[in-house]
């Protein structure tokens, strides 16, 4: 959180002020705690503090009892126990402003009152997973941490002390950098009470001197890694193939997918957050019946309406794709009578000057796509015909006839200085274009979405800009969280303009489509259209290979489940996944090719394509160029923590496809739950920064009113991770490598091994340890049990152990 100046600047007048109503009030010091509290503490909190309402929560339940004071947003991150006024905490005699260990401040007779007070915090601290706390009886403070990672019990610690208002006072920065909502979230009070955090064991990772090291592809491999990017990807680039490609390859915008391990709920409402109060009014692009009406009559008439026409999907939904179909099938007759400019942000590694870019690629586009050179000079001398009937009329007019040089040298350096003017020239050009030769003009700014935020933002800005002063339609594609937040609170709140929908299409439809499009041009041609003649291909194996994927795109319903949950809508990420699969180093495809050919057919096993995502071109497994999570993860030595990834998604997922919320789960629900089970606010929020992060969450700001809450919701990803992939040996096998090792008799039986028996026993090593740390979780009833997946995850172990070496397998240990 950033502070700004006049926030500790008001707390500190705050806090003269409430020292001067205090001389000015003083009682008998009777007043009860209520009273306390309203006179004092929340002054205090509020007011010299500056603690927002919406992050305080008063008598908040725990166990038995109530915290007074819950300071934190979405989660508790302090608590604060009120004491009347007249409890004062008797501290040793010259105790100052300062840390002092908590065991002198509390001990014998005269600490009983505080020792009472700093008992019950811890309980409600404990029960709640909060590590700071304090206790407050509106004239002393006493801050210590109530939670502690570090094996030292809370009563043994220090404590940063306050004895009275006037030494809140003196210590103001003191008091301002522990306490207020900047100091608690900088977590300055773990660090002046030198609590020594005590990080998880490292992985087995940290050890292996050539991690992650590279995986080595045979010839086989390494040629199909080559065309399969050329037959899968590259061909969408070609010129020559486009308008075949895109009618053969095409799948709908919309269709909800048949693998999805989440509700079809939550599929249908995928841009639930466009229908917020004030939200925009958003149009599917594409209906039953293909392209929506609504499209094609708002794209002949956004010129005259001046406003852009903005494209929302996610990253990989398939925007440029149907921006392609468009222009090129489904409204070809439009855009063959037009100009077409399309701007691709994606294209671009550096984007310092948007406006530039802009405008740079349109003049490079009239010039190659139409032959159109606008600095020509004929064409210049067309484009500003009044300006030179003006400028003859002029007084450098006069020198036609006294002197033809000077003339025509004036007439020159006057386009030349219009002509500088690149965007005033581009669109007087645009114009000049459109009413002389009677066409359309559509601009495209594409592929930002895969840029930040900002650069959203400025290209938003920028078609708002082309729509009001060029003569032509203009069309920018945007993220839905980017738009959603921006409409309501940032740079786009102030513009009204008219949105589409772009959905992600069934990636078995797209993937099928691809993989037969490309055995099309291989059997037909043995090479791809525009490409020099010399450029061909007779691979009878990547042929072969190419029939195996079509064969399993069609009916292999656990193979297609893992693309399609794994990519979770992004087509562009499900598509690299089959071009990583054909050159994988850790499959083995002269198996499968010898077995293809045997037999006519091959079903590729989940866990053989399973391991060309998790591995990628590693030797092992790495968590942040997998696109598959490691759920063990930990970030305390906290062996309880292995769950605590699965359990909260295992929660938002049951908690939303039960709520009317389009799945949506609110932060403090999540964090309830967790709390309920034992873990720190840190803990929560390190797991729901990485399930983001590795997208297996969702995360959303919903609002009432101005008031913003942070909600969030599973993913296909989170869901399949969970439900499925906790139960394969190979993931188990994969990321047993990154995850700390709590138990120091299990982390020397975790060894770096290679063969497959001996990764075998290593996977049921872990599973084991796993079932001992999940002996400490207490709750029942929970919405995941490690104990069901445990016994799944045995038998697939089993399975791969038999198969090794069905004469000698045996389980670990037996």
């Amino acid at each position: 959180m950033t502070v700004l100046p006049n926030e500790y600047d008001a707390g500190k007048l705050a806090l003269d002020q409430l020292i001067q109503w205090v001389d000015d009030n003083v009682t008998d010091a009777s007043r009860n705690e209520a009273s306390t509290r309203l006179h004092l503490i929340d002054r205090l909190i509020f007011d010299v503090l500056q603690w927002p309402r919406s992050a305080v929560h008063p008598e908040e339940p725990a166990g038995t009892g109530r915290i007074d004071y819950a300071l934190g947003e979405p989660a508790p991150r302090m608590l604060i126990e009120a004491k009347r006024e007249g409890v004062y905490f008797d501290l040793p005699a010259g105790a100052e402003a300062g840390v002092h260990t908590l065991g002198s401040l509390t001990a014998g007779d005269a600490g009983r009152a505080l020792r009472d007070a700093v008992n019950q915090v811890i309980q409600y601290a404990a029960t709640n997973g909060v590590g700071l706390a304090g206790v407050c009886n509106g004239h002393q403070l006493v801050l210590f941490m109530a939670v502690r990672t570090d094996g030292v019990a809370p009563l043994r610690g220090r404590a940063l002390v306050f004895p009275s208002l006037i030494d809140m006072r003196n210590s103001f920065r003191d008091l301002w950098d522990h306490a207020s909502p900047a100091g608690v979230d900088a977590r300055t009070l773990y660090r002046s009470l030198k609590a020594t955090f005590t990080p998880p064991p490292e992985p087995l990772s940290t050890h292996l001197a050539n991690y992650p090291g590279l995986k080595r592809r045979n010839d086989l491999q390494a040629n199909l890694d080559i065309l399969g990017e050329l037959f899968l990807e590259d061909v969408t680039r070609l010129e020559e193939l486009r308008v075949d490609f895109l009618q053969d390859c095409y799948a709908s915008s919309g269709a909800l997918s048949q693998y999805a391990e989440i509700s079809r709920k939550i599929l249908q409402t995928r841009y639930a957050l466009l229908k917020e109060e004030d939200g925009p009014e958003a149009t599917p692009v594409e209906g039953k019946k293909g392209v929506t009406p609504h499209l094609t009559q708002d794209m002949l008439a956004a010129a005259a309406s001046r406003r852009p026409i903005v494209l929302l999907g996610d990253v990989g939904s398939g925007k440029t794709t149907f921006i392609q179909r468009l222009v090129n099938v489904d409204a070809r007759e439009i855009f063959d009578d037009a100009f077409s400019i399309y701007i691709d942000f994606g294209a671009s590694t550096t984007l310092g000057a948007l406006n530039r870019f802009v405008i740079d690629e349109a003049v490079r586009q009239l010039q190659t796509r139409y032959d159109l050179d606008i600095e020509e000079a004929s064409f210049v001398e067309d484009v500003y015909r009044r300006e030179l009937e003006r400028f003859d009329k002029g007084l450098l007019g006069k020198l036609r006839d006294i002197d033809p040089v000077a003339y025509e040298r004036g007439r020159i350096n006057h386009l030349q200085r219009l002509v500088e003017d690149r965007a005033n020239h581009l669109s007087e050009s645009l114009e000049r274009l459109r009413t002389s030769w009677r066409k359309q003009i559509v601009v495209f700014l594409d592929n930002i979405d895969q840029r930040s935020s900002e650069d959203q933002e400025q290209v938003f800005l920028i078609a708002n800009e082309l729509a009001q002063s060029w003569p032509a339609t203009v069309f920018v594609t945007l993220r839905p969280e980017t738009f959603y937040r921006s409409s309501r609170t940032g740079t786009l709140s102030g513009y009204h303009a008219r949105v589409f929908t772009i959905s992600p299409p069934r990636a078995d439809i797209m993937l099928q489509r691809r993989v037969d499009f490309a055995l099309k041009n291989l059997r037909e041609t043995g090479r791809l259209g525009s490409y020099p003649v010399s450029v061909s291909v007779d691979s009878e194996s990547l042929v072969d290979f190419l029939e195996v994927l079509s064969e399993n795109f069609r009916s292999n319903a656990k193979l297609l489940a893992l693309i399609d949950n794994i990519a979770g809508g992004n087509m562009r990420l499900a598509l690299k996944f089959v071009t990583d699969f054909l050159g994988s180093g850790h499959v083995d495809t002269a198996k499968i090719l010898q077995r293809y050919r045997e037999s006519g057919s091959y079903v590729i096993a989940v866990h053989e394509f399973l391991r060309a995502l998790l591995y990628g071109d590693n030797n092992y497994y790495d968590p942040e160029a997998s696109p598959v999570a490691n759920l063990f993860r930990i970030g305390q030595p906290d062996g309880r923590e292995h769950f605590l990834l699965p359990l909260l998604l295992s929660f938002a997922q049951t908690v939303g496809e039960q709520s009317g919320e389009e799945g949506y789960v609110s932060a403090d629900d999540l964090y309830a739950f967790t709390q309920r089970l034992g873990f720190g606010a840190d803990q929560t929020a390190g797991a729901l920064e990485y399930a983001i992060r590795k997208r297996l969450l969702d995360g959303a700001p919903r609002y009432s009113g101005e008031r913003r809450h942070l909600h969030y919701r599973i993913t296909t990803v989170g869901s399949y991770t969970t439900r499925v992939l906790l139960e394969y040996f190979a993931y188990a096998d994969a990321v047993v490598i990154d995850t700390p090792i709590v138990d120091s008799g299990y982390r020397r039986l975790i060894e770096d091994v290679h063969p497959l028996a001996d990764r075998v026993a290593r996977a049921e090593y872990f599973r084991n340890y796993l079932n001992k740390q999940w002996s400490n979780v207490k709750e029942e009833g929970l919405p995941w049990e490690w104990p069901d997946t445990s016994e799944r995850l045995s038998k697939d172990i089993h399975r791969v152990g038999y198969h090794a070496d069905p004469d000698t397998w045996r389980w670990p240990g037996r």
